[in-house]
């Protein structure tokens, strides 16, 4: 039985594995960079292993590394999450070597799947549908560098025969990557050689394998995955599929379940399809099986991710099953459960990928602390996150914050209510592309499901990805962020913090506070009169005549505040001008406790002067103000 779990990786998905774990009772330790050594999975782990380091090489796909702080932690198994070591058979293989368990599938079927062509030949001899397939090994494609009169060389013209049969366009795509590297689309023979050259050398500095291969180019198709479940008992198991055909730079940003292009027919159909390919290479956990729908309604299929994928929320949400808990208990050597072998589907779930990047600048990613992130969650809406107020935003890593999924009875319902979700989440810090997500969701094009790959080729991503908000609204969000600062300084002010903010013995001029926005910066003048009152607004130097600020930070007129200071007692209503008179005896320079009744307001009249024994006067205007006192004997 596992009883410590070690999770190799960060953010999210680590913070998404120890809540499983820690459910059924498992220890989880966390490992962790130096950027990461104040993050929220390292806080929620219960320990956790240093790396030395910034950069991912140096931590989190440093195998040996890995290995050594699960061996030293006592760690009885290792879960890789995704990304970083999830997809390295090297990994898995190390973990087993050193006695570990690790939570996946076992090295050799992760080798299998590791090339695309050995993968595309074991799925089409089990009977998978596959695309048409011409391999170019690394030794032509550097002949096609070197050869031949071209900018580009030559390849042998039996091969451009061979990619002419495919129809053009082709696509050239790395036989030993993903994430669109090493990836060309080629529309004309002229073209093949330099997309073959340029490839392959892609592919060998990214995967050390400049292996390409060709396969005619599908514009736009839709992207669809299957979600499989295999134990080491012989059951395996689809869980329906996922639509995830809204990508940026071919990374999925929008997923759902199930997908609106799939009927129950269909839908059986591709399940057949995933369950023999995960019985082809005998898979063991959870893994996907993707493919691609064609615009004729063929689909074909594309690759076997080895791994718990990112968006696995959305199968959770509509089949009611945990499936990092399924992972471990497979991992344990356990059969799958019952409710697992005749899964059901309920409802529609959507996910979106809350990123640290700008969509109107080509993705720019921003880095940075995150001031605040506060994503509503109303019933039906969950967030996984990686990340919370103060967090800082790393260069090193992926800019994804957060994954948003919204459950509901139908799809308009999930779209409708994530969206809502989104917009309204406050985060402050660094550049998001929350307004883009919520454009999508909202498109006509996405709530009728005529959605494909293409959707933000057709779509700019500089226009969906503007900001929600007009030009007045950015005004007034700039002058309520001025507001709001100029309050909590004066909240966390160690004198005179209840004076109005910029108070002055004779009117000054305003304060100022400048914001960098969309389209520059962001003048913000105010300013507050003696009672604590905004009497002025302006922004860029236009006065705001038609806006009121009704309260900014706490209301000094709700509540009293009285305490000792050097002996004197000094207390009042709040920053307004006032007469005060104070009777009794005279305190103890050393009390720390008042004698005195609790203020009432008004204030007492100041004439004529209390019989008591000792007589105190003084002019104020406000609770900390430096004053004169004087004391002296009343009369008899």
């Amino acid at each position: 039985m596992i009883g410590k779990l070690l999770v190799a990786n960060r953010g999210e998905i680590a913070r998404r594995v120890m809540r499983s774990a820690h459910a059924m009772g498992i220890a989880c330790v966390a490992v962790c960079s130096d950027p990461d050594a104040a993050a929220p999975h390292v806080a929620e782990a219960d320990e956790f292993v240093r790396l030395r380091g910034a950069a991912p090489a140096d931590t989190y796909l440093d195998v040996d590394a890995l290995v050594a702080a699960a061996l030293s932690s006592g760690a009885d198994a290792v879960h890789p999450g995704y990304g970083f070591l999830s997809e390295h058979a090297g990994f898995a293989r190390a973990c087993r070597d050193a006695g570990l368990v690790f939570v996946g599938p076992p090295p050799e079927v992760i080798e299998a799947m590791g090339s695309k062509l050995a993968a595309k030949a074991t799925m089409a001899g089990a009977g998978v549908p596959v695309l048409p397939t011409v391999e170019i090994p690394a030794a032509d494609a550097a002949d096609a560098a070197g050869g031949g009169t071209g900018a580009g060389g030559a390849l042998d013209p039996a091969l451009v025969e061979r990619a002419a049969a495919l129809g053009w366009p082709v696509l050239v795509k790395a036989s030993a990557g993903g994430g669109g590297r090493g990836m060309r689309v080629v529309a004309r023979p002229g073209d093949l050689a330099d997309a073959v050259t340029s490839a392959a050398r892609e592919a060998a500095s990214a995967f050390g394998d400049g292996t390409v291969f060709l396969e005619p180019y599908v514009a736009h198709p839709r992207h669809v995955e299957v979600q499989i479940l295999g134990d080491t008992h012989g059951n395996v198991v689809h869980l329906f599929e996922r639509e995830c055909s809204i990508q940026r730079r071919h990374q999925k940003i929008v997923e759902e379940c199930p997908s609106p292009a799939v009927s129950p027919a269909l839908r059986d159909e591709l399940g057949a399809a995933a369950v023999a390919a995960a019985r082809a290479i005998g898979y063991v956990n959870a893994g996907t099986v993707e493919f691609l729908f064609l615009p004729d309604g063929r689909f074909a299929f594309l690759e076997v991710n080895t791994r718990l994928q990112v968006e696995h929320p959305v199968t959770e949400c509509v089949t009611g099953l945990d499936l990092v808990r399924l992972q471990l208990l497979v991992a344990d050597g356990m059969a799958l459960p019952a409710e697992v072998m005749a899964p059901t589907m309920r409802g529609h779930a959507i996910e979106v990928r809350l990123y640290a990047e700008d969509a109107t600048r080509g993705w720019q990613p921003s880095a940075g602390r995150l001031h605040r992130v506060a994503i509503p969650t109303p019933a039906g809406v969950r967030v996984d996150s990686g990340v919370e107020d103060g967090s800082e935003v790393s260069a090193h890593y992926d800019p994804m914050l957060a994954k948003v999924i919204a459950y509901a009875p139908n799809r308009d319902e999930a779209a409708r209510m994530l969206a809502g979700a989104l917009s309204g989440a406050r985060l402050h810090g660094v550049t998001t592309n929350r307004d883009l997500l919520v454009r999508i969701l909202r498109h006509p094009e996405f709530l009728a499901g005529d959605i494909d790959t293409g959707f933000l080729q057709r779509h700019d991503p500089a226009v969906l990805g503007a900001p929600l908000a007009d030009a007045p609204a950015r005004r007034l969000h700039a002058v309520a962020a001025a507001l709001a600062a100029q309050a909590g300084r004066r909240r966390h002010a160690g004198v005179l913090g209840a004076m109005p903010s910029g108070w002055r013995n004779n009117p000054s001029v305003p304060q100022t506070a400048t914001f960098t926005g969309t389209d520059g910066p962001v003048a913000v003048a105010y300013q507050f009169d003696r009672t604590g009152r905004c009497v002025h607004l302006a922004v860029d130097g236009d006065t705001l005549d038609d806006v009121r600020c009704r309260r900014a930070g706490p209301t000094p007129s709700c509540s009293w505040w009285a305490g000792w200071a050097g002996g004197t007692r000094w207390s009042g209503p709040g920053p307004w001008p006032s007469w005060t008179r104070w009777t009794g005896p005279r305190p103890s320079p050393r009390s720390s406790a008042s004698p005195f009744p609790a203020p009432s307001w008004p204030p007492a009249p100041w004439w004529p002067p209390s019989p008591a024994r000792w007589s105190r006067w003084r002019w104020g205007w406000g609770t900390r103000w430096p004053w004169a006192t004087r004391w002296w004997p009343s009369r008899p």
